[in-house]
């Protein structure tokens, strides 16, 4: 059967050079060469000669590229974030992310989550205060989702519970007791989280972002399995958060790279890299500036990058919240509306990978995942995140 584009003749990477050249009059073709990082250049233009092979990326027995639309609510008044939270499911909202400011006792949660169906969504908690208590917050949880009534094992959703990150002293003996938790009464629930947003440093450190992230996540699969957990059981209740810049590209391929990498992680630990972890990705908060429709309008094109990179979660902040503003009925539902926009009329939800195929995303990937790899494998020798006991 003849190929659609068998009738069009293949144009060589030298042909392509030299038409190149003559249009640039003169000026040196180094001068399009864009330094991204030190070690990483990237030429103006990519051919299939270029390629060295797939990427092999891990898309999880994905069928399609859907993701949930994530919201967050900011709770201090519980009555007004219930509220926030039931309007914004209304709105279309996927997935609710709690940013707790102070501890709630048993009956503070149950107002808080008074009216909504946990088990049409997936609802996640973040821990804004001192002496925060991840394993009493997944404990009173459960005990809410037992009093309701509710099949606990089919909840959705995580706490952001990164010991690395928030303790001076790790508490691995209770993240180990929280997993071994979830895996008995709550499996479809991640507890552990990588939390990789306080390494975003801009687009210029995307592979060090990368290492770093890997070598936190990697530290703690290599101490919970030297503590006799199976390594699967660690990889199924984690999850990893990123952040996100404005640079368009390099974000698509940073996102592809980190899947790219992590898998390589799995296999070193005799796992499937098709058993991949939720990864969720939040725009980082320096990309927005003081002007609000200047927020809406790259928030499109950042959600847009995160998308095609493979994230599993987006959360997009109202462009109003950079002034330390509430959000507001508006800048919520246009945030959340962001996101129907590119499943409902871009359709960007129902193709695989939709970044593969492009010679230029491929080759960053490619040059991100090498130099990010070297960096973890530095990391990793050094001893950077060790767990001591």
């Amino acid at each position: 059967m003849q190929g659609i584009f068998d009738e069009f003749p293949s144009i060589s990477k030298e042909e392509w050079l030299r038409k190149v050249e003559k249009d640039l009059k003169g000026r040196p073709l180094e001068d399009l060469q864009w330094q991204l990082e030190d070690k990483i250049e990237l030429a103006p233009f990519y051919h299939p000669d270029d390629q060295t092979g797939s990427t092999n990326i891990s898309w999880n027995g994905r069928s399609n590229n859907d993701w949930e639309i994530g919201e967050y609510i900011i709770v201090d008044d519980l009555k007004q974030s219930n509220k926030q939270a039931l309007k914004a499911l209304g709105g279309g909202a996927q997935a609710l992310l709690f940013q707790l400011k102070r501890s709630l006792d048993k009956q503070e949660l149950s107002k808080l989550l008074e009216g909504i169906e946990l088990d049409f969504i997936s609802t996640h908690f973040e821990q804004f205060y001192a002496d925060k208590d991840p394993g009493a917050l997944l404990n009173q949880l459960y005990e809410l989702l037992n009093n309701q009534k509710k099949k606990a094992s089919a909840i959705k959703g995580s706490i952001d519970f990164d010991p690395i990150l928030d303790w001076v002293n790790p508490p691995m003996e209770e993240m180990g007791n929280c997993i071994s938790f979830c895996q008995k009464n709550m499996p479809e629930f991640n507890i552990l989280q990588v939390n990789g947003r306080t390494f975003h440093a801009g687009n210029e450190y995307s592979s060090r972002e990368l290492a770093f992230i890997l070598a936190k996540g990697n530290e703690y699969l290599s101490y919970l399995s030297a503590k006799g957990m199976p390594a699967s059981l660690i990889n199924n209740h984690m999850q990893f958060a990123i952040s996100i810049s404005t640079s368009f590209f390099v974000e698509i391929a940073k996102l592809r790279a980190f899947r790219l990498l992590w898998g390589n992680v799995l296999k070193a630990h005799g796992l499937s890299p098709l058993v991949f972890p939720q990864v969720e990705v939040h725009l980082a908060r320096e990309t927005q500036s003081e002007d609000i429709h200047t927020n809406m309008i790259r928030a499109t094109t950042q959600a847009i990058s995160a998308v095609i990179g493979g994230a599993d979660r987006l959360y997009i902040r109202p462009a109003n919240m950079v002034k330390k503003e509430a959000p507001t009925s508006f800048t919520a539902r246009i945030a959340r509306n962001v996101q129907h926009l590119l499943k409902m009329e871009s359709y960007m939800d129902r193709v695989m990978d939709p970044g593969a195929g492009s010679f230029y995303i491929e080759k960053l990937t490619h040059k991100l995942a090498q130099e990010a790899w070297l960096k973890f494998q530095e990391l990793d020798k050094s001893r950077a995140f060790t767990i001591e006991d």
